[in-house]
């Protein structure tokens, strides 16, 4: 490929998303439907062997056949040259870990998007898929019907181990929250909700339980430790059973752990009530293990130093990696003009009478000012005319509401027709990472829609040529 690329077969590329041990993601769109999509491009070479592309199309194919809010859906997946392709929903939203280092969650927000997360569990054990590289960075925060809902990426994907720092941090990242057994290579679905466990755990504390500078230490503490209890006084707004949530959840022993992960979500939401005392929570069930049995791999023979790194090893050939309010104003109506008033004058023989005046027209209204306007409504009926007054009001709408779409088109739409394209492009960032990908919104707001149709046949907006994937 050329070192600048715009396009990878019917995707037009937007921009570079990240990168990470398998490859790297960009925002494309879908030139024949007019889709904002994810496009992670996966080199071959960083993939495990044995039959590497056959383990990836296997495992693409599990997780394209999961339908949830709460699992981020794969469209298609194809191989060229030496790349492989995965297109799936583009997620606007930060990762879990972002929201986590911003302090950005209470203790309560992060119990319940925990749950959704095993809720998306839930649905992927009952079709026999594990997740196995569960950790903040796969995790992004999307919306359903309007309101926050944390989707689930990267199922099952395999690299071989690098030794670049983004690597070896990535590396880390998910032994810190990898189950011991999993460690060795036996990972079912009691594993995941292992790894659940530390991201609540992170989630209340600020950092993982089993964090260390290497490799072997981090291992050795998911082998051997159990984190400190919390300081239940932190956390007045929950219950008390927090504790035995999270014990439970990080148990050494899979059999000690939640039946499923619907039981965990279920103990999870019950635990935002102060006043909730958990009885005895659900443990193994004889169901869990018939639907997802523990692959018979190896045990790890000792726990000497060869044997701990044979452990390691098998856990980062496991591991997969991957890689954003109202206003209200009220018009005040023009007070009604007042009644002509009839004057008849005075004479002594009787008269016949006058005429009334005919009453004078009412004023017509003044336009509002410029960038004083009562409704998005309002603006928008005003945009050929005033988009300078338009723009103005429109900034102070998006700032204020994230959520109101309309306003961010017709942002958009304002910028464009004052001539400012790299502020109109720029604009279409802001509103994708506010969660308004650019064509399902240009499909409900005309104005956008004839703005782009526009535009096509005639470019005005820049166009970002990104970095082509490395070899």
């Amino acid at each position: 490929m050329s070192n600048l690329i715009d396009r990878i077969g019917k995707f037009e590329i937007i921009d570079r998303l990240g990168g990470g041990g398998l490859g790297e993601v960009f925002l494309a769109r879908d030139s024949i439907i007019g889709r904002e999509v994810a496009l992670k491009v996966i080199r071959r070479t960083a993939l495990a062997p044995p039959d590497p592309v056959g383990r990836f199309m296997r495992e693409t194919q599990a997780a394209g056949r999961l339908n949830h809010p709460n699992v981020v859906t794969i469209h298609e997946f194809a191989e060229k040259g030496a790349y492989l392709f995965q297109v799936m929903d583009y997620v606007a939203g930060p990762d879990l870990g972002a929201l986590f280092r911003d302090h950005a969650l209470t203790p309560r927000e992060a119990l319940e998007l925990l749950a959704q997360v095993c809720d998306g569990l839930a649905f992927a054990h009952q079709h026999g898929t594990l997740h196995r590289n569960l950790k903040p960075s796969n995790i992004r925060m999307g919306r359903v019907a309007g309101r926050p809902a944390p989707k689930l990426l990267d199922f099952g994907l395999s690299r071989v181990p690098g030794s670049e720092p983004e690597a070896v941090a990535a590396q880390l990242e998910t032994l810190a929250r990898t189950a011991p057994e999993a460690l060795q290579g036996r990972a079912d679905a009691r594993s995941d909700l292992f790894s659940v466990g530390a991201l609540l755990h992170e989630a209340l504390t600020g950092a993982p339980p089993f964090a260390a500078a290497t490799a072997a230490e981090v291992a050795q503490r998911v082998r051997e430790e159990q984190p400190a209890p919390l300081d239940l006084r932190l956390y007045p707004e929950l219950s008390s059973g927090i504790q035995d949530i999270l014990s439970q959840a990080l148990a050494k022993d899979p059999a000690q752990r939640f039946a499923s992960a619907g039981a965990m979500a279920e103990a999870l939401r019950a635990a935002r009530d102060p006043a909730w005392t958990p009885q005895t929570l659900p443990v193994e069930a004889a169901q869990t293990a018939r639907l997802l049995p523990a692959a018979r791999v190896h045990r790890d023979p000792s726990r000497s130093r060869a044997g701990l790194w044979i452990a390691i090893l098998a856990a980062l050939l496991a591991a997969g990696a991957g890689g954003g309010y109202w206003l209200r104003s009220r018009s005040r109506a023009a007070p009604p003009a007042p009644a002509p008033i009839q004057a008849t004058l005075p004479s002594p023989p009787p008269a016949a009478p006058q005429p009334a005046p005919a009453p004078e027209p009412a004023p017509e209204p003044a336009p509002p000012a410029q960038g004083h306007y009562a409704t998005v409504d309002a603006a928008a009926e005003a945009l050929e005319k005033d988009p300078e007054g338009v723009l103005a009001f429109l900034d102070q709408t998006v700032a204020a509401d994230p959520a109101n779409e309309r306003a961010f088109a017709l942002r958009i739409v304002a910028l464009y027709n004052l001539a400012r394209y790299p502020a109109s492009a720029k604009a279409i960032r802001e509103a994708r990472e506010a969660g308004h990908p650019l064509w399902p919104m240009a499909l409900k707001n005309p104005p956008l829609r004839a703005m782009l149709e526009q535009d096509a046949k005639q470019p005005r907006l820049p166009k970002r040529k990104v970095p082509a994937p490395a070899p």
